[in-house]
């Protein structure tokens, strides 16, 4: 399964930029990509954009940030090369 973020101000058509790319489940791994980093970042910082954010996957549904984080808790967490 393939996560994406959506910032304020974004469409579904901006999922094809690296900052929008969370990452991809396959397994037990999630294959962490640039949106993942921004999106952690944000966490730790607290950061009031965190309502405004928008997590989507590849079926086109909508997740919550805990529901996304409680969903890759499990898994092996990867940076991509």
């Amino acid at each position: 399964m393939v996560y994406y973020i959506l910032y304020p101000g974004d469409t579904e058509e901006d999922v094809i930029n690296d900052i929008n790319q969370l990452g991809e489940q396959s397994f037990k791994v999630f294959w962490a990509g640039t949106g993942f980093n921004i999106l952690m970042k944000a966490v730790k910082d607290n950061n009031e954009i965190l309502e405004h954010l928008i997590i989507k996957d590849e079926k086109g549904n909508n997740h919550s940030i805990e529901e996304f984080l409680d969903r890759i808790e499990k898994l092996n967490v990867r940076l991509q090369n």
